[in-house]
């Protein structure tokens, strides 16, 4: 964080203060300059080579951006000298929220750009042009600032967590292959539906659940209900009985909270904060579940 933000000198900002809805010119500036110029390279002119072979081409790049920002490109934009300028014009002139619609798409057009990299020798020297490297790249720039949003590992755009708190969800999600599969499809549109642009909390709650009920159900194939696989849990001795009663009264909140898991004659009483608590209670209950069964040991002996 810069000097006058951190104590308040700027005054069109608070110290402290959250980006949210804004992008600011020095943000966007920021980004042209320390991110998405080491990534493209002037196209469509035999007269100039990508020796370095960036991924990204400004003009075609900037024809995709001109369609979020809703502008007609002219001379200046696909002239080899200018096309430059003409691509920060269009990230500089966007509504805030296109700014982030662009930042999204550029990612998008990296990972369809890494196939050209795998037949080239020593393609681990070219992972400065990957995806992973631009979410890394973007996410710094963003915590430096204060701005909310995180391009999470699909190209999308969350709002951010403490960090401890994000490396254990990503831990919890990470442990979710194989026939844990469905698990996490639900957890991560959970996870979206809260965290991302769009948010919907009754949708959260609901795949928030899912994702702990489909875990327990491969654990426990005769269970045809999360409320019958935790009743098996609290019978076999491995988890604390107290624990699991936690985990049936959070399972019935879900069941019969209007909207979230069947329809309702009333409104939704559902907030984000209640999505956010149930995002957080299936990362860790999936989590503690899976280390107890898989290393068959005592709960007090997680780690």
């Amino acid at each position: 964080m810069r000097f006058s933000h951190r104590y308040g000198y700027d005054p069109a900002r608070k110290s402290g203060e959250q980006i949210v809805e804004d992008a600011p010119d020095w943000l966007r500036e920021e980004f042209a300059l320390d991110v998405l110029q080491k990534l493209v390279y002037v196209d469509q002119d035999s007269r100039i080579k990508n020796d370095e072979l960036r991924p990204l081409g400004m003009k075609e790049l900037n024809e995709r951006l001109c369609f979020i920002v809703r502008r007609r490109m002219d001379d200046s934009d696909w002239d080899s000298w200018t096309c430059w300028e003409g691509l920060r014009f269009s990230l500089n002139t966007a509504e805030w929220w296109q700014f982030y619609d662009c930042v999204e798409l550029i990612g998008e057009q990296l990972r369809l750009a890494e196939s050209n990299y795998e037949s080239i020798d020593f393609a681990s020297s070219f992972e400065v042009f990957k995806y992973p490297a631009y979410q890394a790249k973007v996410n710094r720039l963003f915590e430096k600032h204060l701005v909310a949003w995180r391009l999470n590992s699909t190209g999308s755009f969350e709002m951010a967590l403490p960090k401890d708190l994000s490396e254990r969800i990503d831990a919890a999600v990470s442990q979710l292959k194989d026939e844990f599969q469905p698990a996490r499809v639900h957890y991560l549109k959970a996870k979206q539906y809260i965290l991302g642009t769009s948010k919907d909390t009754e949708n959260s709650i609901k795949e928030s659940i899912s994702a702990l009920e489909s875990v327990c159900r491969v654990l426990y194939p005769k269970a045809s209900t999360l409320g019958k696989a935790l009743a098996q849990m609290k019978s076999e001795g491995h988890y604390p009985p107290r624990l699991i009663s936690v985990f049936e009264k959070f399972y019935d909140y879900c069941n019969d909270e209007p909207a979230v898991r069947h329809g309702a004659r009333v409104p939704s009483r559902a907030h984000a904060l209640d999505a956010e608590l149930a995002l957080h209670l299936s990362a860790a209950f999936i989590r503690y579940t899976l280390e107890v069964k898989r290393n068959k040991v005592k709960p007090d002996e997680v780690p």
